[in-house]
């Protein structure tokens, strides 16, 4: 067979002396990401763990609240107080379905490194890093999301003691008052 000097030149990326794609993974990363397994088991366990106490969390303040509301509207008094219990009720079951979907992507790594031990296939070590992904994507958004909603509160409660000083005549008078 003839090399033609006029063809693109191309590498075998994968490393392998027949240029085909079908070699297993190399031993020392299945090393590497074997080791790794048990970390990403229990934090897998802390966020079902998480979402668990969450979603009970929200349901008994929710519940709690319902009881308070009742009883409120007997009395006459506490009605404010149950519906702000029953939107933190709610705010807890949304953060604890927010929980879910990281619980169920680093539980996978998990297995997919699992079937990589095993398997010893690219397949299996591709799965193992798309789950990995996913789950550093959804954890980066939140962070970002968190970030913007910090920034927020905060110009919030500048804007609010701003609001609040000028409207008492300024911080001189809130200082003077006993």
């Amino acid at each position: 067979m003839e090399s033609n000097p006029y063809t693109s030149p191309s590498a075998n990326l994968f490393g392998s002396a027949s240029g085909t794609t079908t070699e297993g993974v190399p031993q020392e990363a299945i090393t590497h990401l074997q080791r790794t397994k048990p970390w990403v088991r229990l934090i897998g366990v802390f966020l079902w763990i998480g979402v668990v106490l969450m979603l009970l969390s929200g349901v008994a303040i929710g519940v709690a609240s319902v009881l308070g509301l009742g009883a409120a509207a007997e009395g006459g008094a506490g009605a404010q107080q149950a519906m702000m219990m029953i939107a933190m009720g709610v705010v807890y079951g949304v953060m604890s379905l927010l929980y879910i979907y990281p619980a169920v992507k680093i539980w996978k790594y998990g297995t997919f490194i699992g079937k990589l031990v095993q398997s010893r296939s690219s397949e299996d070590l591709v799965a193992a890093l798309d789950q990995q992904r996913a789950f550093w994507k959804f954890v980066g958004i939140l962070f970002l999301i968190s970030i913007v909603i910090y920034f927020v509160v905060i110009v919030g409660v500048i804007a609010f003691g701003a609001m609040f000083a000028g409207a008492s005549g300024g911080m001189g008078d809130l200082l003077k008052q006993p």
